[in-house]
C-alpha cells in the first residue's frame, strides 16, 4: 500500500491504490485509515471541478519510511493500556465502521451467506460449510503480520462476530481454529435451527481383530 502511494508523489485516488495493488476498494480503505491515523499517510480534498464531489486523494507522509517497525512499537504501547480482547473489539469495530452495511438476513442460512461476503470483501477466501455450521477463511492479507502479532487473529475473530450481529439473526461466533491448515483457519458458529435429535459419543478406542477375545 505504502510503495503504491510513495509511486505517486502528487497523490493517488482509492480506485486507482486498488486497481494497482489488486485488493477491494474496501479492503484499501480501511488500510489507508489506519496509516492516516499512525501518521504515515494523509488524506486530501481537491477543489471541485464542476458538478459532484471533490476529489479525494492519498499520498505517503516522511514518516512512512519504516512504518512497519512503528506500528509494531505502537502495537506493543497499546497493549500496556488495554487486554487484547478490549484492543481487538475497539479494532474491529472501527474497521467494520469502513466495510459497508450488511443487509438484514430472513434465516440464519442467509445470515451466514451475507458474513462470507463481507468477508470476501475485505480480501479474504471465505466459504461456509454445507451445514452453515462454520466457515472456512483463506488467503489472509495479514498471514507475514501474524506471527509477530497474534492479535490480528482475534481482530479478525471479532470483524466476522460483528457482520454476523448485523446481520440480525442469532448466529455467533463459538471459536475460531487458527491455521487448522497453513493459512486456513476455520470459524465455528453457533446457531439454534442446528440442534441434533441426538449425540453418539464413542468414549473408548476401537476394539482391533487381535484384541477380541475368542468364542
Amino acid at each position: 500500500m505504502l510503495l503504491a502511494l510513495r509511486g505517486h508523489e502528487g497523490g493517488t485516488t482509492l480506485e486507482d491504490i486498488s486497481e494497482t495493488t489488486g485488493l477491494h476498494v474496501n479492503t484499501v480503505r480501511g488500510h489507508l485509515d489506519v496509516l492516516i491515523a499512525g501518521g504515515y499517510a494523509e488524506r486530501d480534498h481537491e477543489e471541485p471541478q464542476g458538478r459532484g464531489r471533490p476529489r479525494t486523494t492519498y499520498r505517503s507522509t516522511p514518516a512512512s519510511d519504516s512504518p512497519y517497525d512503528e506500528l509494531a512499537h505502537a502495537l506493543t504501547d497499546a497493549l500496556e493500556f488495554a487486554d487484547a480482547r478490549t484492543l481487538a473489539k475497539a479494532t474491529a469495530t472501527k474497521w467494520r465502521s469502513t466495510t459497508g452495511p450488511i443487509a438484514p438476513a430472513a434465516d440464519p442460512d442467509e445470515a451466514v451467506d451475507r458474513a462470507v461476503e463481507g468477508l470476501r470483501a475485505v480480501g479474504f477466501a471465505a466459504e461456509a460449510t454445507t451445514l452453515g455450521d462454520s466457515i472456512v477463511v483463506g488467503t489472509c492479507p495479514y498471514a507475514s503480520l501474524i506471527a509477530d502479532h497474534p492479535i490480528i487473529c482475534e481482530i479478525h475473530t471479532e470483524l466476522l462476530a460483528q457482520m454476523l450481529h448485523d446481520t440480525g439473526q442469532d448466529v455467533t461466533v463459538a471459536g475460531m481454529d487458527v491455521w487448522v491448515k497453513p493459512t486456513l483457519c476455520r470459524a465455528r458458529l453457533t446457531r439454534p435451527d442446528l440442534e441434533p435429535a441426538r449425540s453418539i459419543e464413542i468414549d473408548e478406542r476401537p476394539t482391533s481383530s487381535d484384541e477380541r477375545p475368542s468364542s
